[in-house]
């Protein structure tokens, strides 16, 4: 497979991600850090990121424009974080680097969930609309808030990346080998 067929799944991946973020869903459970993984794993890190991080600012920058609730712009701090911890996700996606399987894809898939949940939920902290004491204990009361979101994303985070890798590995890849394998004959 070469590397065009590679940017064009993931092109149908970023579209796909895009798409949605639009249809109803439970909060935080969206396709953009599964796609952050996806790319960072098979594309270059320039091009994972720019993947990333657009489909995730083209779906927020279409739902502030179509005023869709909960999408858009907010605080500039958890918005910089969320990009961040998706910027993060794609670099976890580059150590899966030729060690894709059932078992390192739903790690890795974990680990960006993490990454997400600690690195936003601090900035959501920091943020004084929220409403977070600045101590101890309002760092750990917005955790606290944000464990059925984190439930939702590490779903979600676990399903996308299921499918996106699962697409990909199980149903594109041996199709674009078949395409390109030499056709032996067993006539003499």
């Amino acid at each position: 497979m070469n590397l065009k067929d590679i940017r064009l799944v993931a092109l149908a991946f970023f579209v796909l991600a895009i798409a949605l973020r639009f249809l109803p869903h439970p909060s935080n459970m969206a396709p953009i850090a599964a796609l952050a993984l996806f790319a960072g794993c098979y594309l270059s890190g320039r091009v994972g990121l720019v993947l990333a991080f657009g489909a995730m600012a083209v779906s927020d920058l279409l739902g502030h424009w179509l005023e869709v609730p909960s999408m858009g712009f907010y605080d500039r701090t958890t918005m910089l974080t969320v990009y961040l911890a998706l910027g993060l996700t794609a670099l976890v996606g580059v150590g899966l680097r030729g060690r894709v399987n059932l078992a390192t894809v739903p790690l890795a898939s974990l680990i960006g969930t993490a990454i997400f949940f600690l690195s936003t939920n601090f900035a959501a902290w920091l943020d004084p609309q929220m409403g977070y004491a600045a101590s101890w204990e309002g760092l750990t009361s917005c955790y606290v808030a944000a464990i059925p979101f984190a439930r939702n994303s590490l779903i979600g985070d676990l399903f996308y990346s299921a499918l996106l890798f699962g697409i990909y590995n199980w149903q594109i890849v041996p199709r674009l080998n078949r395409a390109v394998s030499p056709t032996v004959s067993n006539s003499r």
